[in-house]
């Protein structure tokens, strides 16, 4: 397709063929990209599920269970929206959190154990036995429970001495069996689908709420996984893909402001970089009317260097 100027007495004129133009442009584009994709490419990741936790990470399982129990998750001191055991996020008088409070209630030791238990232990007959006297002991004796927990829970941190499934079962009855019924239940699949029908109800037949599945899966899991591939927050992780690059270096100024020690150790560093970054793109659209600002153009007239044959030509 051949273009040409309506006056070419005025403007010099050139033929242009624009569809070869476009193709050309186009494949040389398309090699570039299959080019650097094949040689920074991200390595092929399966997203971290329970199941494959569960089975990849046993012991690391069970010591995320006996967090849920002891009342030691980071869900359980969170705050709000979970629950109202953590201080709110504040700068100076704002804190956003205090006015929805809780909105998504969890209790941890009921969502991720006693209620997927419950679910088990109606078509299991063989659980029902340890899962009524843990029910008991919770009523009753919470102190000897407590006991037997915490004993659990300093075996598995140790990890030193193996003792044989029997050993464990009798010594730490109910609670070994329980979690253990419940590392079973993960491996299969069986957990997570337990935890979507506790979210969605029993008459849903599809969910697309993954917040149990990803709650369950913050803290310890999520943290030794980003670690692995150096994408931990004081590692820049946000700006990286798992292994190579680029990433969403967009995010570079935001996640910029928690390497400020000041911001990245405190308690409300989220609501101070939040109110921070709000800040700056409030003045960034005020640019084109803040007095000074708007005149720097005038002042430092790096245009005039990209548009300099322009100038030369006589133009103003």
């Amino acid at each position: 397709m051949i273009v040409k100027m309506e006056n070419e007495k005025k403007y010099k004129t050139k033929e242009s063929d624009l569809i070869k133009e476009f193709l050309i442009t186009f494949l040389a584009v398309l090699v570039l990209v299959v080019v650097l994709a094949l040689v920074f490419q991200s390595p092929k990741m399966q997203p971290l599920s329970i199941k494959s936790y569960a089975n990849n990470h046993p012991v690391g399982f069970r010591q995320v269970e006996m967090r849920n129990i002891l009342g030691q998750s980071q869900i359980e001191t969170y705050g709000y929206p979970y629950n109202n055991n953590g201080e709110s996020q504040q700068v100076y008088i704002f804190s956003p959190e205090d006015i929805e409070k809780i909105t998504v209630p969890i209790n941890p030791i009921n969502v991720f154990f006693l209620k997927p238990l419950s679910m088990e232990a109606s078509v299991d007959h063989s659980l029902k036995k340890p899962f009524e006297y843990f029910l008991y002991l919770q009523k009753y004796d919470s102190k000897s429970l407590n006991l037997i927990e915490t004993s659990y829970y300093n075996y598995l941190s140790q990890n030193k001495v193996h003792y044989s499934s029997n050993y464990l079962s009798h010594k730490y009855y109910p609670v070994y069996t329980l979690v253990s019924t419940t590392l079973n239940m993960a491996k299969s699949g069986i957990f997570a689908q337990l935890l979507d029908i506790n979210l969605a109800g029993n008459n849903s037949t599809y969910t697309y709420n993954y917040q149990n599945k990803l709650l369950f899966l913050q803290g310890a899991p999520l943290q030794n996984l980003a670690n692995k591939y150096q994408m931990s927050g004081d590692q820049w992780g946000i700006l990286k893909e798992t292994g190579a690059y680029p990433g969403p270096w967009w995010l570079g100024i935001y996640t910029s402001l928690y390497q400020i020690p000041a911001i990245g150790n405190s308690s409300n560093a989220d609501l101070i970089a939040f109110s921070i970054f709000s800040f700056l793109i409030f003045l960034l659209a005020l640019v084109p009317i803040l007095p000074i600002i708007n005149r720097i153009p005038y002042y430092i007239p790096v245009y005039k260097l990209i548009w300099k044959r322009y100038y030369e030509e006589g133009n103003r």
